[in-house]
C-alpha cells in the first residue's frame, strides 16, 4: 500500500514582503470556534518537510477541522498556520523577522510561536532550520492537535518553543535474527509507514539494521540475498530464487525512501562476511555449520575471494542503494573471519573506500578492532567513528559503569576501554544493549533516559551518538528460518496492528529526551492521559517508570556475569540458577558501587567496612521498588472505579506486576546468597537456615510473577535458543526452582555443625542510616604534570571513620588509585590531591569519594540514585 502526500498551498513571498503583512503578535487567540484553518507553507518544500504538514493537516482534519492551503481561503479561515525554512525567504523566515524571534540554527533545530496575528487572523508560525526540523515542528503540533477534547481549541495545547538536538545521532538498532520474521516486515510497505512515522514523531533519525548476528547464517554476509556481483557468479543464497531476490532489493529500496522521507538515515550493521557456521553452533540443531551448502546460507565464498568478493559487493551495494551514507562493520572474528585475515582483509577493504567510496562513513565496532585496523583506515583519510556498548551486552544503570568485571576490563567488549585517549581522531556512538535485558516488557523511565543521554555526550559533546535498541529485538533468535511470526501478547488482549506500538512510550522517551533532555514532560503524560484517562494515567505511568528501574538494577548489582552476552542471559525471565551458584557467582556489573555476595559474607565475618552498596541495601532497594509499583498499580485499577479496563491498561498492569514480583524474587535472593556464603565460610547452620528461609520466599515471589503473567502472554515466546536454556514463559522455570530447592533442603539435611564453625548472620542495621551530604567545589581544568586539589564539604550527622578519594583516567583498562582525604580546618573542607605525575594529556580524568562513619554505614559520592556517581574533569590541551 503506497501513502499519497498531499499538495500543499504556495505562498508568494513578493506579496508579504512588499505588503508588511507578516506576523503581529496577538492580543488573544481564543480560538474554541476554530473551524476551519489555512495553511501558508514555502513556495517548496522538500519530503521531510512535506511529511510533517501532512501529518499536521491530517490531525486537524481529525478533529473536524476544514483545512485549506494557500492564501485564497484566507477570508474565510479562523487560523493561519505558517510553516517553512527559518533561513529562506518564506512565509515563516518573515514572520519570525517580524515578531523579532531568533530563528533556529543548526541541523534538524526548530521555533515555534503561537499568539501571532496573520492579515488580522491569529496564527502559530512553524520553522525550521532544516527541512527535518520543519517537520519536527509541525510533528510536535500534530500531536498536540490530536490531545484536544472534541469540539475544543485544537491548538490549546501549542506552545512556544525553540530547540535543538542535543545528540546529532539518535538511534534505534534492529537486527534481523530470523528470516520470516524479519521478511514479514520487510515487505510490508504499511509496516514501514507506521514504523518510520513514529520515529519521525518521536525525534529519531537514525536506524541502524543489523544483518549477520547470531541467525544461523542468515544474511552473512547480506549481499546475495539482494543482488548477485558481477564476477563471482558461484557465490549465490541456496534456493533463493531470481524473484525472491528481486523482491528483498525492491523492498529494501522502499524501505530506505519511505525512511529518507521522515528524516532518518538507515545504517546497514554488516556484522558477518563470511559464514562459518559460528554464532549459535551448538545451540539449535536446524542451523548449518558452514561445512556445505544450506538452504537460505551464502555459499560460495572462502579465505581467497572473500575480500574481492566484499569489495565488488560493496562497490555494487552502494551504486544501487544510493541513500545509504553510512555503514556499520563487524571487525573482530565473530564476523567470520580468522583472526590471521582481519589486518589483511581491512586494509583491501579501507582501500576500496579510499578510492572509490569516501564519502561513505564507516562505523567500526570497538569489539576486537585492533589499534592498527583504526590507524590503518586513518591512514587512508576515511571518515570513521566506533561504537561501542555502554554497559556489556546488558542494560544496566544510567551512566558508563563505574569498575567493569576484571575479566573483561582488558577489551572493548563492554565498554570504552583505553579509546576515549587525545588527540582525538575519531567520534564515538554509545550503543546501549538494553536489547538483551528488557526484550518483551514495556519500558518507559524518562528520568533514565535524560540521564543516559547526558552521559552519551562523553568524549564527543553534541556530536556524538546514542543508539537503543528496539523491543523485542531478538524475538524468534534461534528458531527456524520458516516458523510463522505470531504476536507474543495473547490475541485475546490484542489493541494493536503491529506489535511495536505497544511500545510507544519507550520510543517516545528515547527519542524525545535525546534530542532534548530538558523535553515538556507533557510529551510523554499525554500519551498516558490519551489511553488510560486523567485518572488512571498518573498511577500507571509512575508505575511503568518504577518497574522499568527493576532490569537495569538487576543487571547492576544482582547478576552472575557469566550471563552477560545477549545470547545467553536474559534477568527478564531466567531465574539465575541454584541459590548456591547464585550466592557464588553473583558479581553484578559494575563492581566499583556494589558489594557482591561473596565478598559481603567474607566481610561480615571479618568485620571490614565498605562504602559500597551492600546486598542488605540492593535486597531493601527491590523491596521498596516492589511495594511502590504495587501501590501504583493498585491505585491505577482503582481509579477506573467499576468501569472496563481496556487491552492496553490490564496488559500495562500486568507488565508493572511481574517486575515487581521480580524484583521482590531479587530482594530475597541478595539476602539468600549472603546467608548462603555465610554458611560456606564460616560453617554457620543459622546462617544456612535463614538462607532456606529466603530462598522459599524467592520461589513464592517467582510464583507470583507467574500469576501475575496469567495468559496475557503466549506459552512459547522465543528470545533466545533453547540449546542454551532460554526459557519461553516465567512458568518454564518452576520445574528448575523446585528441583534446586530439593537439593537445598538435601544440602542442609546433610550438614553438619564443624568444630570451628562460626555462629554468623547478617548483623541488623539501620535500613535507613543517616548519611553525609557532600558538595563538591567544582574543580577548574586540570594541568598537565600539575598536582590536582580535589575539594569537598562534608556535612556529616555522625563522626566519620574514613573518607577517601577515588580516582583514574577516563581509561576502564585502569584501576582506581586512592588517596585518604583531610578535613582543613580553616575551610571546613576535605581535601586531597591527584598527583601531577599522573595528569597528562592524553587522558581526562575521573573520581569519586568513599565514606564510612563510625557506625559503618557507607556510601560513594556522587549518589547513583540521582546523578552519575563520579566527577569527570578535563585536562587542558
Amino acid at each position: 500500500m503506497k501513502r499519497t502526500v498531499p499538495m500543499f498551498g504556495m505562498f508568494v513571498v513578493g506579496l508579504i514582503l512588499a505588503t508588511g503583512v507578516a506576523t503581529q503578535p496577538a492580543k488573544s487567540q481564543k480560538a474554541a470556534t476554530v473551524k476551519k484553518v489555512v495553511v501558508i507553507t514555502d513556495p517548496t518544500l522538500d519530503a521531510r518537510s512535506r511529511h510533517g504538514v501532512g501529518k499536521l493537516e491530517e490531525a486537524l482534519r481529525g478533529k473536524g477541522i476544514a483545512v485549506s492551503d494557500g492564501t485564497g481561503q484566507l477570508a474565510a479561515s479562523d487560523f493561519v498556520v505558517v510553516a517553512g525554512i527559518a533561513s529562506g525567504r518564506g512565509p515563516a523566515a518573515a514572520a519570525l523577522a517580524e515578531m523579532h524571534a531568533p530563528a533556529p540554527t543548526g541541523a534538524e533545530a526548530l521555533t515555534a510561536r503561537k499568539g501571532a496575528m496573520y492579515r488580522g487572523k491569529p496564527a502559530i508560525v512553524l520553522a525550521g532550520a532544516d527541512g527535518t526540523g520543519l517537520m519536527y515542528a509541525a510533528l510536535d503540533l500534530a500531536e498536540r492537535v490530536r490531545w484536544t477534547p472534541a469540539g475544543g481549541n485544537p491548538f490549546q495545547f501549542a506552545r512556544d518553543t525553540s530547540e535543538k538536538p542535543y545528540l546529532k545521532d539518535r538511534g534505534v538498532v534492529a537486527f534481523t535474527m530470523n528470516r520470516a520474521y524479519f521478511e514479514s516486515h520487510l515487505h510490508d510497505e504499511q509496516f514501514w509507514i507506521r514504523y518510520f512515522d513514529m520515529l519521525a514523531e518521536d525525534r529519531i533519525n537514525q536506524f541502524v539494521l543489523t544483518f549477520g548476528y547470531e541467525d544461523g547464517g542468515y544474511m552473512a554476509p547480506l549481499y546475495p540475498y539482494f543482488f548477485d556481483v558481477d564476477g563471482f557468479p558461484d557465490v549465490k543464497v541456496v534456493g533463493l530464487t531470481p524473484e525472491q531476490q528481486k523482491q528483498n532489493l525492491d523492498s529494501f529500496k522502499a524501505m530506505l525512501r519511505l525512511a529518507t522521507e521522515r528524516g532518518i538515515r538507515v545504517k546497514p550493521g554488516i556484522w558477518e562476511h563470511i559464514y562459518r557456521g559460528g554464532g549459535q553452533r551448538g545451540a539449535i540443531s536446524w542451523t548449518s555449520d558452514g561445512s556445505k551448502p544450506f538452504p537460505g546460507v551464502v555459499w560460495g565464498l572462502n579465505a581467497q575471494n572473500v575480500a574481492p568478493y566484499t569489495e565488488a559487493a560493496l562497490k555494487k551495494f552502494y551504486a544501487v542503494l544510493p541513500e545509504v551514507s553510512e555503514t556499520q562493520f563487524r571487525m573482530h572474528n565473530e564476523s567470520g573471519l580468522l583472526n590471521s585475515e582481519i589486518e589483511p582483509f581491512w586494509h583491501d577493504i579501507f582501500g576500496f573506500f579510499s578510492s572509490s567510496q569516501k564519502n561513505i562513513t564507516l562505523e567500526l565496532r570497538a569489539k576486537g578492532l585492533p589499534k592498527t585496523v583504526i590507524k590503518d583506515a586513518q591512514s587512508k583519510g576515511l571518515s570513521i567513528q566506533l561504537d561501542t556498548k555502554i554497559w556489556m551486552e546488558q542494560m544496566g544503570l544510567p551512566y558508563h559503569p563505574t569498575h567493569i568485571n576484571k575479566e573483561n576490563q582488558q577489551e572493548a567488549r563492554h565498554g570504552y576501554a583505553d579509546l576515549l585517549e587525545y588527540p582525538k581522531t575519531y567520534n564515538m556512538n554509545w550503543a546501549l544493549w538494553n536489547g538483551g535485558t528488557q526484550r518483551l516488557l514495556q519500558w518507559a523511565d524518562p528520568d533514565y533516559a535524560k540521564r543516559m543521554t547526558v552521559n552519551a555526550r562523553l568524549y564527543d559533546g553534541a556530536a556524538g551518538g546514542l543508539t537503543v535498541t528496539e523491543m523485542e529485538a531478538t524475538k524468534m533468535i534461534g528458531e527456524p528460518p520458516d516458523v510463522r511470526p505470531h504476536d507474543y501478547l495473547n490475541p485475546k488482549y490484542k489493541y494493536f496492528d503491529y506489535e511495536f506500538e505497544r511500545y510507544w512510550a519507550f520510543f517516545k522517551v528515547w527519542g524525545r529526551l535525546m534530542y532534548n533532555p530538558q523535553a515538556t514532560s507533557d510529551v510523554w503524560t499525554q500519551g498516558y492521559v490519551q489511553r488510560f484517562g486523567a485518572e488512571a494515567a498518573p498511577h500507571l505511568m509512575k508505575a511503568q517508570q518504577l518497574s522499568s528501574r527493576v532490569l537495569p538494577r538487576i543487571v547492576a548489582a544482582s547478576y552472575p556475569y557469566r550471563m552477560f552476552p545477549t545470547t545467553l542471559g536474559w534477568p527478564e525471565m531466567q531465574h539465575m540458577g541454584s541459590l548456591p551458584q547464585f550466592a557464588q557467582q553473583e558479581e553484578g556489573s559494575d563492581t566499583a558501587q556494589f558489594e557482591n555476595l561473596h565478598d559481603e559474607a567474607a566481610s561480615i565475618i571479618a568485620g571490614t567496612d565498605t562504602a559500597m552498596r551492600r546486598p542488605e541495601e540492593t535486597s531493601r532497594w527491590f523491596a521498596r521498588t516492589s511495594d511502590a509499583i504495587l501501590a501504583e498499580t493498585s491505585a491505577a485499577e482503582k481509579s477506573l472505579a467499576g468501569r472496563p479496563a481496556s487491552n492496553e491498561f490490564r496488559s500495562s498492569i500486568a507488565d508493572a506486576k511481574i517486575l515487581a514480583a521480580l524484583a521482590r524474587y531479587h530482594s530475597w535472593r541478595q539476602l539468600g546468597g549472603v546467608n548462603y556464603n555465610l554458611y560456606k565460610q564460616a560453617g554457620s547452620l543459622a546462617a544456612f537456615d535463614d538462607a532456606i528461609a529466603d530462598e522459599r520466599k524467592a520461589i513464592q515471589s517467582w510464583h507470583e510473577m507467574v500469576d501475575a503473567a496469567g495468559d496475557f502472554y503466549i506459552d512459547d515466546m522465543a528470545f533466545g535458543a533453547i540449546g542454551r536454556a532460554f526459557p519461553r514463559h516465567w512458568k518454564d522455570e518452576l520445574k528448575g526452582l523446585d528441583a534446586e530447592f530439593n537439593q537445598l533442603l538435601a544440602e542442609r539435611q546433610a550438614a553438619t555443625a564443624k568444630a570451628d564453625a562460626k555462629s554468623v548472620v547478617i548483623p541488623k542495621r539501620d535500613p535507613d542510616p543517616k548519611l553525609p551530604v557532600v558538595t563538591f567545589i567544582p574543580a577548574a581544568t586540570a594541568m598537565p604534570g600539575q598536582d590536582v586539589i580535589v575539594k569537598a564539604k562534608v556535612a556529616a550527622p555522625v563522626a566519620l571513620k574514613w573518607i577517601r578519594l577515588r580516582y583514574r583516567h577516563v581509561n576502564q583498562k585502569e584501576d582506581f588509585g586512592t588517596s585518604d582525604m583531610k578535613l582543613d580546618s580553616k575551610t571546613g573542607l576535605y581535601a586531597a590531591s591527584i598527583p601531577g605525575s599522573y595528569v597528562t594529556t592524553q587522558w581526562d580524568l575521573m573520581y569519586y569519594l568513599e565514606i564510612v562513619d563510625i557506625h559503618g554505614d557507607g556510601r560513594i559520592y556522587p549518589d547513583l540514585e540521582v546523578e552519575t556517581p563520579y566527577v569527570l574533569l578535563s585536562v587542558k590541551r
